[in-house]
């Protein structure tokens, strides 16, 4: 299975490909990188250029399924909503690719990788780092976010949860 994980924004979008074998136990990075749009461009074709990159991405790689980070309640209503438009954006994408999606907040990504939903970025980076047993960190966090909403995934869906010892 192959899973995309998001990490919505117009200025700056996360993602993070990983490769999961049939049980979930095995996993691989494939790719983790940032679509970035040029401040300059109008909103309109920031979107535009996050589609059709984002959609590139889902013909090279064929996710079976797209992770896309929930927007939670912001004070900053600008960057709710252009957070919104990024997460509307992604799955439009996924939905022409015939990809699935599922979705979950940072708190949630947070609790399955370290057992603890407040966790800064540097323990998530290690976290990402670890699982992959990569040499150095992923160097940028939108970039590690969105490998993080997919492994998010791996770790509570397909998992098989350890048995409690009596």
């Amino acid at each position: 299975m192959i899973i995309i994980g998001i990490d919505p924004g117009t200025a700056k979008m996360g993602y993070g490909i990983i490769k999961v074998d049939d049980r979930g136990k095995k996993v691989s990075l494939l790719e983790s990188n940032v679509l970035i749009t040029h401040p300059d461009l109008e909103p309109q074709n920031r979107l535009k250029f996050l589609y059709d990159s984002l959609s590139d991405i889902l013909v090279k790689f064929k996710p079976d399924l797209m992770v896309i980070e929930k927007l939670f309640f912001n004070t900053n209503a600008k960057t709710a909503i252009a957070v919104g438009q990024a997460r509307g954006i992604s799955m439009l994408s996924a939905a022409k690719k015939k990809v699935k999606v599922s979705e979950y907040t940072a708190l949630e990504a947070k609790l399955a990788l370290t057992g603890y939903g407040r966790s800064d970025k540097k323990v998530m980076q290690e976290a990402v780092k670890k699982t992959f047993k990569l040499k150095d960190k992923i160097k940028s966090d939108d970039a590690n976010d969105a490998v993080a909403m997919a492994l998010c995934y791996v770790k509570k869906v397909l998992e098989e949860p350890c048995p409690k010892k009596k």
